[in-house]
Formats: structure tokens, C-alpha cells, sequence
């Protein structure tokens, strides 16, 4: 295969954010992901006081423990079973679920319903919530028109996670006096409905149809898990909320034991944090348009691990603050940087479940970071827990850059080959993102003057390209056409499932991009305008 080194000129940051908010599927996802993710905060902790109300610290414990782990076994089962429709579809779906699910919730808690039974529905409410996040992560790439966009989506994601992290509490915090925790489920559920309507005016792009078996549209976990970018999010991914679950107790610890503060200590130190994700947020703009995303991704780990290994010792309040607000940042850049390589990394069709199963990891992470940090500050000390909490997330870092740098190689779109992609007619109204991951498919081979590149009635596995030189085209035998640079021959055979309906033989050394069936088809058949110009550049030369 050959290698590429000639670029393009990248479009500016500006420009690439100006038309990422010009996206009107792009805005409306977002403007759904912010409404998940205050949703997720609020009737989390709305179900928190409720439960503390009935039965103090145990009763809050165990209402947390009952969403934590049927939402973590069922989100893979969930996402797997998503990923059979289409984008749109399956988000809209997830916030139907999610909708009747608050509601259910909030109906038990104003009827004073036993504890078992808003348990169920608690339990109910934090599997629907599992729903949408992969289904959010698969469905930028999709409705994103070029890779610097998406990672402007990806950007734009982390802010909207942040935002939360304040929205979701203040509203929680606003309404619960006045309507109490059911009341507050029973808004949410509402807000839920009214994304619903919105979702319905996403693009729905359909699913390609397999062929010959070679396009599975709903590809098993194991397949997924198969994939080196898959097993890279998932390990970095298990290492980031095993720290989220660590910290949610170590800064109990460091407020209260080591710095002294009163008993709001804990939640001013989590407030820095969500202070530097903002900030983190904003700056994981400067990710769009860089070609090769491993350096953010390792840095993204150091900062969110290395100050957290400090701040044990801290002896101020506002070092602390500075340390955990910098911790914040980092994990945000962290989130976008994976995020955006993996989605270059592994095809679409692949994207829902890999997510699905980083749902459960997250979930299954804190649970462990929780139960892990009492162990440690037992064995360390609190500084210590905090030194070994701090370098958890830089080492598994480290140790995965080797695959980070195959996968960022992996990533970067060979400029020459998609130039010549794009000025294919029939592939030219592909997105831009669509051609790109096509483009890194391609290979080069030559065929030397006068040999046969295709023949008449052989199975079709690849459609080629001329790049240089040129060639005969001949059906039973008579000279049809003769093809040149430009040209592209072969994508009948997989477009109509027959074999080659003619011979193409090279009258001079041919240089040719070859576009293999799986990839082809995928980009392809996800369009109808492509379809037909493939279809119509056929018959003009029928």
C-alpha cells in the first residue's frame, strides 16, 4: 500500500466550528445530550434525598447501588439491541423509555409508594439513562460532515457534560422544596418527552443493507471487542472511573481530615472540579483539525491523574482547589481526545455497542473506585491514597501509547487518495467524513500493460480507480470503452450482487486505488444519491 505524505490545506478552526453550528442535526443532538445529562444529575440526586429522608446514609446507599448495577449489566444489552436501528431512531427511542421511566418514578414517589417499588422504578429510570449516552457517541460521526467536525461535536459534548454538572443539582435544588423528589422526576419527564419531538426531525440516514453477508448491521459485543481502538477506550476508560470512584471519597477524606473544612468541604472541592471541566471543555476546541489525537489523549491522563497525586499534601484550601480544578480539565480533554480517535478508528456500524459496553464500564469503575479507597486509605494514609489514586491514569496511559500511536496512524486520512475519491461523481455527495474513512481504506497496486485487471463473470470484490495509465474495456469480447485517469470501473458487480459484467484489461502500466467491498458498500449504500450515480454513470456506458 502506498503512503501518502502530501496534504491538503486544513480548513481553519473558525471556519470548522462556524459550520459545525450551522449543523442543525449537530445542534439538536446536543441541545438532547444537554437535557440527558441535567436529567441524569437531577434525578440522581433527587432520589438520593428521598432516600436519605426514609432511611439516612444506608437507605441513600442502597437506592444508589439499585441504578448502579442493573443499569451497568444491561447498558451492553441495551446498546447491542439499539444498534439494529437507525441513529435517530434509537435515540429517540432511548428518551421514549427514559421519559415513561421518570415519570413512573416520580408517580410511586408522590404516592408514597413503598420502598421497593420506587426501588424498581429507580432501578427502571437508571437503565433508560444507560440508553442514550453510546447512542449520543455513535451518532456524531454519523451526522457530522468531516473529522474536524466531529471532533467540534465531540468538544461540544464535554461542555454540555460539564454545564451539567452545575444545571442538573441547581435544578434539582430549585424544584425539590417546592415539588418534592417525585415532582422533580415528574419535570424531568417532561423535558424528556419534549426532546423526543426534537429528535424526530433528525436526518435519518438508513442502515446499509448487507450483501453476501459481508455488512453485518448489528455486530456482536465479542466482534466489537476484537477491535485494538475498542480494547483501548475500554481499558482507559475502566482506569478514568476507577479515579472517578476513588475521588468521590478521597475528597471527603481531604476536606474533612486534612484540610478541616466544614461539612460543605466536599462538595466546594467537587465544585473545582466541575469549574475545571468547563475550562478543560473549552480548551479541547484546539483538538479540531489536529491529524493525530494520541499526545492529547496521554496529557489528558497526566493532568487529570498527577495533581490529584498532590493535592494530599495540600496545605491550603485554595492549592487544593487550583489541583482538583486542574484534575477536572484534564479528564474533559481526555474524554474528547479518546472519544474522537476511536469514532475515526472504528467503522459506524460498530460505534453503539463499543459504547454500550464503555456505559458498563464506567459504572462498573466507580463501584470499584468506591469500595478501593477506604482499602487504600487504610494502607497509605490519605496522602498515599491520593499518590496511588493520582498515578492509576498516567500508567495505564503510558502503557497503552504504543497502541495509541498505531491507531492515531491508523486515523489520519491520506490526502491524495481522498482528492481523488472526491472527484468521483457518484461519490462525491458522500459527507465528507463518509469519504475520508473511505479514502483510509483504499490501497494502491499496479497492473503492468497488458494484464487483466478484472475479468467477465469472476466474483466482484473491488471497485478501482485510475489513478495513472490506462485501459481497455471489453464485454464478450468487443472493445466497448477505452478509461483513463479519473476513471473508476468495477462497482456494478458489488452494487447489483452479479458477477463482472465485463473485462478490463491495461494498455499501459496502470496505477489503481481499490476499494474493498466492506467499506465501499458501507459508504455507499448509506446514500441514495450515491447509488444512483453509481448507477447512472453505468448506463452511459451501456
Amino acid at each position: 500500500m502506498t503512503t501518502y505524505d502530501a496534504e491538503l490545506p486544513q480548513e481553519s478552526r473558525t471556519v470548522v466550528l462556524r459550520r459545525a453550528l450551522k449543523n442543525r442535526d449537530l445542534s439538536r443532538a446536543l441541545v438532547a445530550y444537554l437535557v440527558f445529562n441535567i436529567g441524569e444529575w437531577a434525578s440522581y440526586i433527587a432520589l438520593l434525598v428521598w432516600a436519605y429522608d426514609r432511611g439516612g446514609v444506608r437507605a441513600a446507599s442502597i437506592i444508589g447501588l439499585v441504578q448502579l448495577i442493573p443499569a451497568a449489566l444491561l447498558a451492553p444489552v441495551a446498546a447491542n439491541l439499539l444498534g439494529r436501528m437507525t441513529r435517530a431512531g434509537a435515540l429517540t427511542t432511548g428518551f421514549v423509555v427514559q421519559a415513561a421511566a421518570f415519570a413512573a418514578c416520580g408517580t410511586a414517589l408522590l404516592a408514597h409508594a413503598d420502598y421497593a417499588v420506587v426501588a424498581v422504578t429507580a432501578a427502571l429510570t437508571a437503565v433508560s439513562i444507560s440508553f442514550t449516552r453510546p447512542v449520543h457517541n455513535a451518532l456524531l460521526p454519523e451526522i457530522s460532515d468531516s473529522t474536524p467536525e466531529l471532533t467540534a461535536g465531540n468538544a461540544a459534548s464535554g461542555t454540555v457534560e460539564a454545564a451539567a454538572v452545575f444545571l442538573g443539582p441547581l435544578l434539582s435544588g430549585l424544584l425539590i422544596v417546592p415539588l418534592g423528589p417525585g415532582g422533580v422526576l415528574l419535570v424531568l419527564a417532561a423535558l424528556t418527552a419534549l426532546v423526543c419531538v426534537m429528535c424526530l426531525f433528525l436526518t435519518k440516514v438508513p442502515r446499509p443493507r448487507p450483501t453476501h453477508g459481508a455488512l453485518p448491521t448489528s455486530p456482536t459485543i465479542r466482534v466489537v471487542l476484537r477491535a485494538p481502538a475498542a480494547r483501548l477506550l475500554l481499558l482507559l476508560v475502566a482506569a478514568e472511573y476507577v479515579l472517578v470512584g476513588l475521588v468521590d471519597i478521597l475528597l471527603v477524606v481531604l476536606a474533612l481530615d486534612v484540610l478541616d473544612m466544614a461539612q460543605s468541604g466536599p462538595g466546594v472541592l467537587n465544585s473545582a472540579m466541575g469549574v475545571g471541566a468547563v475550562v478543560g471543555a473549552a480548551m479541547s476546541v484546539l483538538l479540531v483539525g489536529r491529524p493525530r489525537l494520541a499526545p492529547a489523549v496521554l496529557a489528558g491522563a497526566a493532568v487529570a491523574g498527577l495533581p490529584l497525586a498532590v493535592a494530599g499534601f495540600a496545605e491550603a484550601v485554595v492549592v487544593a482547589l487550583a489541583l482538583l480544578a486542574l484534575s477536572g480539565g484534564g479528564k474533559v480533554v481526555l474524554d474528547v481526545g479518546l472519544k474522537s480517535l476511536v469514532q475515526r478508528v472504528l467503522p459506524d456500524e460498530q460505534l453503539t455497542a463499543v459504547f454500550g459496553v464503555t456505559e458498563a464500564v464506567m459504572m462498573t469503575g466507580i463501584a470499584a473506585g468506591t469500595a478501593l479507597a477506604p482499602v487504600l486509605v487504610s494502607l497509605l494514609g490519605a496522602s498515599g491514597a491520593f499518590v496511588a489514586a493520582g498515578a492509576l491514569l498516567p500508567v495505564v496511559a503510558l502503557l497503552a501509547v504504543p497502541s495509541m500511536r498505531r491507531l492515531d496512524q491508523h486515523a489520519v486520512v491520506p490526502q491524495a487518495p481522498l482528492r481523488r475519491l472526491s472527484r468521483v461523481a457518484f461519490l462525491s455527495v458522500l459527507s465528507g467524513r463518509v469519504l475520508e474513512r473511505l479514502a483510509r481504506s483504499a490501497r494502491t497496486v499496479m497492473v503492468v500493460a497488458g494484464e487483466t485487471a478484472i475479468a467477465e463473470g469472476e466474483v466482484g470484490e473491488d471497485v478501482y480507480v485510475i489513478v495513472s495509465g490506462r485501459a481497455a474495456v471489453t464485454v464478450a469480447g468487443e472493445h466497448v470503452r477505452d478509461l483513463g485517469p479519473g476513471d473508476f470501473f468495477g462497482e456494478l458487480a458489488l452494487l447489483r450482487d452479479v458477477p463482472r459484467t465485463a473485462t478490463v484489461r491495461a494498455t499501459t502500466d496502470l496505477e489503481l486505488d481499490v476499494l474493498q467491498r466492506v467499506p465501499f458498500l458501507t459508504a455507499v449504500l448509506g446514500t441514495a444519491e450515491s447509488v444512483l450515480g453509481a448507477e447512472e454513470s453505468a448506463k452511459r456506458y451501456r
